[in-house]
């Protein structure tokens, strides 16, 4: 699948915090597919305020767009990986629990 395609998915996902997709909004920063897996770099850290207070408030909105664009993409890309684009931290969708 190529990255135009992948971005268009990712137009799907909302922010739930703004209501835009996260596209428009510049979370997705880059898209780099590879014959064997896929990286999508967002801009999670670069835009969380580096107080405790505002990382703690972020996290589960940003724990909600990873866990959708898994949900988006699961069944159309292969092994894919959800990467910050300043910390490179990677993200992973959490696991529900009933």
């Amino acid at each position: 699948m190529k990255a135009e395609e992948i971005l268009a998915l990712l137009r799907n996902v909302k922010n739930p915090f703004t209501g835009m997709d996260i596209v428009s909004e510049g979370l997705v920063t880059k898209i780099v597919v590879e014959e064997e897996r896929t990286v999508i770099y967002v801009a999670f850290a670069r835009n969380t305020p580096l107080h405790p207070f505002a990382m703690a408030v972020n996290w589960p909105i940003q724990a909600r767009i990873v866990r959708d664009m898994a949900k988006v993409l699961e069944d159309k890309l292969g092994y894919f990986e959800i990467v910050d684009d300043m910390t490179l931290q990677r993200y992973y969708p959490i696991e529900e629990v009933l």
